[in-house]
């Protein structure tokens, strides 16, 4: 065989052993990197011990977290087609509004499984990763447990109930806990009756002292009793109980949303971002998540798998009783509605 074609045989086996290596093949692991968008703090410290991890041992993958989510930077990517990231967390309005603007992947339920999710919070472009609640939260040396409010009736009533109150600075929760004051039932508070839950706020509007806007305010004006009464994320109170504050939630009403996972558009690994997904939600994921940290587990199917104290911490220990009496908040509904209602509301807080 001729000397020149023997180099060019050879030349050409070199580039194939190099591309080979070149591609990530390494002792048969896909060497793969998963971008993974999340809040931070103590809550991304638990999802990467309890989740990322075993995900990463489980594929052979390496997770990069990212934090926290920031909804422009994800358009920006896409519309640029230069998507970096695999994963978001997002809110459960984003979630919608985000797949209707072409910004999300429709995800894969051959490889994601929705049984035990709850179906109000399932849609094309997302899936709830876990649960939380704006409940009625108080200080119980002015309201002893069992002599509280149960309902939005009586945070209402301020005759009955004497003293300030607190409530969420934004129309979401806070117009559905007016109509709920109001007498409407659960099942036929959607579409919301507007008129009717500014109607009943303003009976309550001159009580409200503080309208809150960061999840850490409502636990600090209980325990302090600046206000004894006051709407809240529940996991916020909790903690703040299980540190010894005098404080308290009745999850009777409550109302509840979702942070919900989704793929980003164009996303580099979607496959395996669909696989993650689908492992996330498996219930023991859910359930060591729920362990260590105050969001209860969208899976259902996890509760049985939680721990005795973090039943009660969750408001979870009659799981199916406590779940008939809370609310899924119609994310659609505030999607489509959003921005009219919200100039309403910023407008009436001023009169």
């Amino acid at each position: 065989m001729p000397k020149k074609i023997v180099v060019f045989l050879f030349t050409i086996f070199v580039a194939v052993i190099v591309a080979g290596c070149g591609n990530g093949a390494t002792n048969g692991k896909e060497n793969k990197e998963l971008v993974v968008v999340d809040w931070g703090g103590p809550y991304t410290e638990i999802h990467k011990e309890v989740v990322f991890k075993p995900f990463e041992e489980k594929y052979d993958v390496k997770v990069k977290v990212v934090t926290p989510p920031d909804v422009g930077k994800l358009k920006s990517m896409v519309e640029s087609g230069n998507v970096e990231w695999d994963v978001v967390s997002v809110g459960d309005d984003f979630a919608i509004r985000g797949g209707r603007e072409g910004l999300l992947e429709k995800l894969d339920f051959n490889v994601i499984k929705t049984d035990g999710l709850p179906e109000e919070l399932v849609h094309d472009y997302a899936v709830p990763e876990n649960t939380f609640s704006t409940t009625i939260s108080f200080n119980t040396d002015t309201f002893p447990v069992g002599k509280h409010p149960t309902t939005w009736a009586e945070f209402f009533d301020t005759t009955k109930f004497p003293g300030d109150r607190g409530l969420y600075n934004d129309p979401m929760w806070t117009l559905e806990a007016a109509l709920l004051a109001d007498g409407v039932d659960p099942e036929n508070l959607y579409p919301l009756d507007v008129d009717r839950a500014f109607k009943k706020l303003d009976e309550i509007k001159d009580h409200v002292k503080v309208w809150w806007s960061a999840g850490a305010q409502p636990p600090e004006i209980l325990a302090t009793n600046q206000v004894p009464l006051t709407s809240s994320w529940a996991g916020r109170v909790i903690a703040a109980k299980g540190d010894g504050a005098a404080v308290d939630v009745d999850f009777n009403q409550g109302l509840i949303l979702s942070n919900s996972w989704a793929v980003p558009k164009g996303a580099p690994n979607k496959d395996l971002a669909m696989k993650f997904i689908a492992f996330s939600l498996e219930p023991e994921q859910q359930a060591a998540l729920s362990n260590k940290y105050d969001n209860a587990p969208a899976n259902a199917k996890a509760i049985e798998l939680l721990t005795d104290e973090s039943k009660v911490r969750l408001g979870l220990d009659d799981s199916s009783d406590q779940l008939q009496k809370q609310i899924y908040i119609n994310t659609k509904w505030w999607v489509d509605n959003y921005e009219e209602v919200n100039e309403r509301f910023r407008t009436w807080l001023l009169e």
